[in-house]
């Protein structure tokens, strides 16, 4: 199942309470009459809600009963307990029922919960004083109720429009996804083809069929292995294409096909002139010499202004571009020049040259070796310089570039009372509450597996917070940030990726209720 379909179906979110009836104490209710939560996930998360009053103080027992179809002790630990509310509070309450991974593919599994024993005046809701808890399966089972999509075959797609690798990768790793329902079994057939890349050359096709059972929602993956020719070509391309779709699922318009483009890692210079070489700058053929009339030669540049790189990674991998126009052969020179790393000591000082042909406008890449180190001595960086443009023009604002590689040597996360410590110590979260009378504090962890964790505020009973954070690098080239919590108090999440020291907070504006989150772009720079 996709990442975001993992969240969403993990995620609870609590419904904005109806307005207060001034001088009742309330009535007490489940947030939603069905949660549905996969089996891998760990954690079901329970939000009850006071609504229709806030007087007084008042409180409700919770318990999990033993009449669903899930075993306790087997598929989930039964949990009770007591939830309370202070005069005038009409925030909503949590707790969790932990779910316990069989393995077995058994279909969706059902807990049912239990409202009961309302003190301080208030009532318990007739239809919501009862809740269940549907168990997803995560192993090939069915899912048992779901949405509302659950009877659609669904709708068959590539993750991506492209995928990238190196040359030297040695092989790719292609995602198809199934979204728009999981009913019945269904299975499409994949296959690779000539792009500029060829067959035998440059990778070795591949084809095969992928099949999805009924009510699996998971991505499928297939791989296409990359050869290293080793021949300075530039960048190549490989097409894919979905076909044959059965048991009614259909093929997405736009992502039933798909590019994998093959970046150079040998150099891509594609002459044997060394830069410079016996004419001078420009060539004999200024662009618009003798090309024929109306001809474009285009403009040569940095894909990017900055680039980044992690101490650790052994290598960086910068792109040129050829853009407004393709026709002739094109060239330009590039080099390395120190900033404030130093050749040999923190990278390898590399030049050389790109071409590219007539009617070529690909990218072209090179790379810089970076030399890691274990001092703490911070982030430093690495002139790039383009010149000696041939056929093509220089662009003026693109002809130079930076790279900067980030120090990864510092301790990481260091847990602690407010700080939850995810994938390996890389990211550090921190929480800030603040409510309407002025209170303020920080969160308190539960750290659940090396991915997620939950946040509590005033109560360590009463959880207000999950947040995931996933390294979807090697398929996305990110790392993604997921989180919800169920208060209407104002919040400020912070997550911190301490290798690169790049952070960014999400706030939440007090008196509304939070919504959910979902960051796949701010934490780019991957290993």
């Amino acid at each position: 199942m996709s990442f975001k379909t993992c969240i969403a179906q993990l995620f609870v979110l609590a419904l904005v309470a109806g307005p207060a009836l001034a001088g009742g104490p309330g009535v007490i209710k489940f947030d939603e009459d069905s949660v549905t939560v996969l089996e891998e996930a760990g954690v079901a998360l329970i939000v009850v809600e006071r609504s229709k009053g806030e007087s007084g103080v008042v409180s409700v027992d919770y318990h999990t009963t033993t009449d669903g179809s899930a075993t306790p002790g087997q598929d989930f630990t039964p949990v009770s307990g007591t939830l309370t509310w202070a005069n005038l509070d009409d925030g909503s309450r949590t707790f969790t029922v932990p779910i316990l991974d069989d393995g077995e593919a058994e279909g969706g599994e059902t807990i049912h919960l239990m409202l009961s024993n309302a003190t301080g005046g208030a009532t318990i809701d007739g239809l919501r004083g009862t809740s269940t808890v549907i168990i997803a399966a995560s192993d090939g089972g069915s899912g048992g109720a779901g949405g509302e999509d659950d009877d659609k075959p669904g709708v068959l797609k590539f993750d991506e429009t492209s995928f990238e690798v190196l040359e030297e990768a040695g092989v790719a790793l292609v995602t198809v996804e199934r979204s728009m329902g999981e009913g019945g079994a269904v299975s499409v057939d994949y296959a690779t083809a000539d792009g500029s890349a060829t067959e035998g050359l440059d990778y070795t096709a591949a084809s095969g069929t992928l099949s999805w059972p009924a009510g699996d929602g998971s991505a499928k993956t297939f791989v296409v292995p990359i050869l290293d020719d080793g021949e300075a070509e530039g960048s190549e391309t490989i097409e894919l294409n979905l076909s044959n779709a059965t048991g009614g699922a259909t093929i997405d318009e736009l992502r039933g096909t798909s590019v994998i483009r093959i970046l150079a890692s040998d150099g891509g210079t594609g002459g044997d002139d060394p830069p410079g070489g016996d004419d001078p700058p420009g060539g004999d053929d200024p662009p618009g010499g003798d090309d024929p009339p109306g001809a474009k030669p285009g403009v040569v540049k940095f894909g990017s202004g900055t680039y980044q790189v992690l101490e650790s990674a052994g290598v960086a991998v910068i792109t040129v571009e050829r853009s407004k126009g393709e026709d002739g052969p094109a060239s330009v020179s590039y080099r390395t020049l120190d900033g404030s790393a130093a050749d040999g000591a923190d990278y390898t000082g590399v030049s050389g040259t790109l071409t590219w042909g007539d009617q070529d406008g690909s990218d072209r890449t090179f790379l810089v070796p970076i030399l890691g180190d274990e001092l703490e001595e911070g982030n430093e960086s690495v002139e790039l310089e383009l010149f000696d443009a041939t056929g093509a023009v220089l662009d003026g604002l693109r002809s130079t570039a930076t790279l900067t590689i980030v120090d990864d040597d510092g301790t990481g996360c260091v847990p602690d009372d407010s700080t939850l410590c995810l994938l390996g110590g890389r990211f550090a979260v921190r929480v800030d509450w603040r409510t309407r009378r002025g209170d303020q504090g920080d969160g308190h962890p539960v750290a659940l597996s090396d991915k997620s964790g939950l946040f509590w505020f005033l109560n360590q009973n009463n959880v207000e917070l999950l947040i995931k954070v996933l390294d979807g690098c090697r398929n996305f080239g990110s790392y993604w940030v997921f989180f919800s919590a169920t208060t209407d108090l104002g919040v400020d999440v912070t997550v911190t990726d301490t290798f690169t020291g790049v952070s960014r907070t999400y706030s939440n504006p007090l008196g509304q209720l939070s919504q959910p989150v979902k960051d796949t772009t701010t934490f780019a720079l991957c290993p």
